[in-house]
Formats: structure tokens, sequence, C-alpha cells
């Protein structure tokens, strides 16, 4: 049991592991576009696709600018833009952007005036750091809130299926009740009608004795008109019984399928109830992930 234990624990810490968050990663470098090597910084951003990279990066260079942006291939390139996160003067961007496993790397160089670009401990290169820093987190940020949100809807679909397997149980349980109760009553109905039977059969016997005795006439037509009643009654009775003996099959039928339902349902809670805690742990697992990319 103890064995058991130990390798729950290791699958959950792996898993852990597997879906914790990665590092914004910094770095300066220089990147040739044309014939002309552009100095500026990567910036690696975990779990994204180059596709939105490129899209959303587009938009923001774009941003509060006249200018558009030019996209070939991998490169991103927008004259005379308005960068203000830099400089309140114009600038050219020259960005790029590449996959490298389970990253996107996003390179931005800014060129301030002809040839002359951010310099490494420059205010303008300190913030353009800080500007590439603030866009991949607002990516990761946006995929961690994605992937919380597909966790915390797989949650809830688990805890609507608990739901209705507990409702389901109930209602199994109401016609296990219901059964019970129309055995009782079909029960008690036969018992009275037995009785009735037996009264009715002791007099339909002691009164055809009486009557086979009697001289024609009206009186024993009379009296026959009144065996006859009396069998219809025991007829009726007996009938009776047949149906409340159906009735009590057919409830006992209803007790038999649903107590082997009740139980595969609380073996299906169970489970689903294991299922919802580890569950649970992901959304935990996903939240802390948010929480540290938010803190980045």
């Amino acid at each position: 049991m103890k064995t058991i234990f130990y390798i729950f624990l290791l699958l959950m810490f792996g898993h852990a592991t597997a879906i914790a968050q990665k590092p914004i990663v910094l770095t300066d470098d220089e990147v040739k576009f044309g014939n002309t090597m552009c100095p500026g910084v990567w910036v690696e951003i975990p779990e994204v696709s180059s596709e939105v990279v490129k899209s959303n990066w587009k938009k923001a260079i774009e941003k509060g600018s006249k200018s558009k942006a030019l996209v070939t291939g991998n490169e991103i390139t927008i004259f005379g833009a308005i960068y203000k996160d830099v400089t309140e003067l114009p600038v050219n961007i020259f960005s790029s952007v590449a996959d490298k496993d389970s990253i996107v790397r996003l390179f931005a160089s800014v060129e301030l005036s002809r040839d002359v670009f951010t310099k490494t401990g420059s205010a303008e290169h300190d913030q353009l750091k800080k500007t590439l820093k603030q866009f991949a987190k607002d990516q990761y940020v946006k995929v961690a809130k994605d992937q919380l949100s597909a966790q915390e809807a797989t949650l809830k679909n688990m805890e609507k299926d608990l739901a209705s397997l507990r409702k389901e149980k109930e209602k199994l349980e109401k016609e296990i009740q219901n059964a019970n109760t129309s055995i009782s009553q079909e029960t008690y109905k036969i018992a009275t009608a037995e009785k009735e039977i037996s009264t009715t059969t002791s007099t339909l016997e002691s009164r055809t004795s009486e009557v086979n005795q009697m001289p024609d006439g009206k009186e024993k037509k009379s009296a026959e008109s009144e065996l006859k009643s009396l069998e219809k009654k025991v007829k009726d009775l007996q009938k009776s019984n047949v149906t409340s003996e159906s009735r009590i099959t057919k409830s006992n039928t209803v007790i038999e399928e649903n107590t082997a339902a009740i139980a595969l349902n609380e073996t299906n809670q169970e489970e689903l109830g294991v299922k919802i805690n580890k569950q649970k742990m992901q959304v935990a697992n996903y939240t802390d992930k948010l929480a540290t990319i938010e803190s980045y």
C-alpha cells in the first residue's frame, strides 16, 4: 500500500513539474537584416505559438503609429514607428521570430536614427528589454489563463457529472421506496381479498346447498341470481389478486435492478470523486503557475 502511495506522489510530482511555469529569458545579441547587423534583444516566450507571437507583436509595434509593419516570413519590420516605450521620436524596428522546442524566441532591434541602435546599458536599451519582457509576460499570462480555464471547465464538468450521479441514486432509492410501499399495499390487498374469498366461498357453498333443495319458482331464481353474484365476486377477487401479484413481481424486479444500479452508481461516484480530487490539484497547480507568471 505504501509503495502505491509513493508511486502516486511521484506521478503527481512529475506531472506538476511538467506543467510548471518556465522563465522568461532576455539575451543581448545581433541579427542580420539585409546587409545590416542590428544589435538588439532576444526574449524567450514559453508555450506560445510563433504565429500568435508574430500577430500580437505586429499589433504592438503598430499601435499609436500610422506606419504599418511588413511581415516577410519570420521577419517583422516597421519604419517610422511611434514606440514611446523606448523613445518619443519615430524609430525603425527590426524583429524576428524563431521556434525553439516549446519556446518562441522574439528578437527586436530599435534603430533610433540611421545606423544608430539602442546600446547595451543605455536607458533606451533597458526600456527595450523592459518592453519585451512585458510583452512576453502578457503572452505567457494569456496562455496560462487559457490553461487554467480549461482545467476549471474540466473540473466543473466532473462536478456536474457527480451531481447527476447523486441525483440518479436518489431517484433509484425513491423508486425502491415506492416499490416497497407498493409491495406492502398489494400484500395487504391480497390478504384482505383472501379473507373475503374464504368467507364468500363458504357462503356460496352453504347457499348452493340450500338453493338446490328449493322448489322451482321465482324464489329459487332469485336465489340462483344471488349465487351468480357471489361467484362473480370470488372471480373478481381472484382476478384482483393476480393483478396484485403481478405488481409485486414488478416491484421486486425494480428493487433488484435498482439495487444493482445503486451499487454501480456508488462505484462510479467513488471513482469520479478520486478524479475530482486529482483535478482540483491540477487546478491548484495551474493557479499557482498563473500567479508565478504574473509575478515576473
